[in-house]
């Protein structure tokens, strides 16, 4: 599995209803694949860099926007899942922009295999053989 980010821009205009649906589409997407949704994150409507082209006018005709509500979404799942939840946002109308981002934290670390890769492991290691060196130092004075 793999820690994944996405970070999408939706349309300020959006109703409550609607984006709380498509979150609950996507999140019960990754959790059929095999997957865990760790949080989602609504951050609010914000001035967009530049302006933001629709595929659709809505129906006051708007194409272009200046304002968008930015959500992120925190998931584990496999790569596969990651793009069904990209085409699910790609295909709704309300969605401008998605990015996703294969997020990293400390747990990538923990889960390395390789002892000489893993840092945490390694000092767990040398503080076993301090340990070890200290006893054998102990039994030499006695």
């Amino acid at each position: 599995m793999v820690f994944y980010e996405c970070l999408m821009t939706a349309k300020n205009t959006s109703n409550y209803h609607t984006l709380t649906s498509l979150m609950r589409e996507v999140s019960l997407k990754v959790v059929e694949n095999g997957g865990i949704v760790r949080s989602i994150q609504n951050h609010g409507v914000r001035q967009l860099p530049h302006r933001f082209k629709a595929k659709y006018a809505d129906r006051d005709g708007n194409r272009y926007y200046e304002r968008g509500r930015f959500i992120s979404m925190f998931y584990d799942s496999s790569p596969h899942t990651m793009r069904e939840v990209e085409a699910i946002l790609n295909l709704n109308e309300e969605v401008l922009r998605n990015t996703h981002l294969k997020a990293s934290n400390k747990f990538n670390e923990v889960n390395n295999i390789w002892e000489t890769k893993n840092p945490y492991v390694m000092e767990v290691m040398r503080e076993m053989e301090e340990e070890e060196l200290q006893k054998q130092e102990g039994e030499k004075d006695e």
